[in-house]
């Protein structure tokens, strides 16, 4: 997985977006056609603030009226952005470095007992037909497209 990010570094966020029909689901594609799904809990900072994270709301309010709800409305803030590092923990918690001191962190907390809903986060490379999937017993999961 360590060497499947790395080929992301330098790589622009052409799209990021949450909400609406979506949920929480958050879906990242770079500039290469990689994309992030990611199921489990994540959070987006800049350099001094939580600016949107997973338990945000995902429908209109009194005060957003956005259709994707306050996710909808924030979670584009990393496109344009370039991946600048990365961390991976063990347990394959993973923090995004972005350049202007954006970072997008996720948590994988989809755990063993959860076998109806058994995905954390998936890294697609298209380019190569590879998806894998960091399942519920925090192990990764290869597999091709076809």
């Amino acid at each position: 997985m360590k060497d499947k990010l790395k080929s992301l570094i330098n790589k622009s966020v052409v799209k990021s977006s949450a909400g609406g029909a979506a949920g929480s689901i958050l879906f990242i594609e770079f500039e290469d056609t990689s994309y992030l799904f990611i199921w489990c809990t994540w959070r987006i900072e800049d350099e001094e603030n939580v600016v949107v994270t997973s338990s945000d709301t995902i429908l209109p309010t009194e005060s957003n009226s956005s259709p994707n709800g306050f996710i909808g409305e924030k979670s584009p803030i990393l496109e344009g952005r370039k991946l600048i590092n990365f961390n991976l923990t063990p347990q394959y918690d993973l923090e995004m470095l972005f350049d202007d001191e954006y970072k997008l962190r996720i948590f994988c907390d989809i755990g063993h007992s959860r076998e109806n809903y058994n995905i954390n986060w998936e890294l697609n490379i298209p380019t190569e037909n590879i998806s894998i999937e960091i399942n519920n017993h925090f192990e990764e999961h290869k597999a091709q497209y076809e």
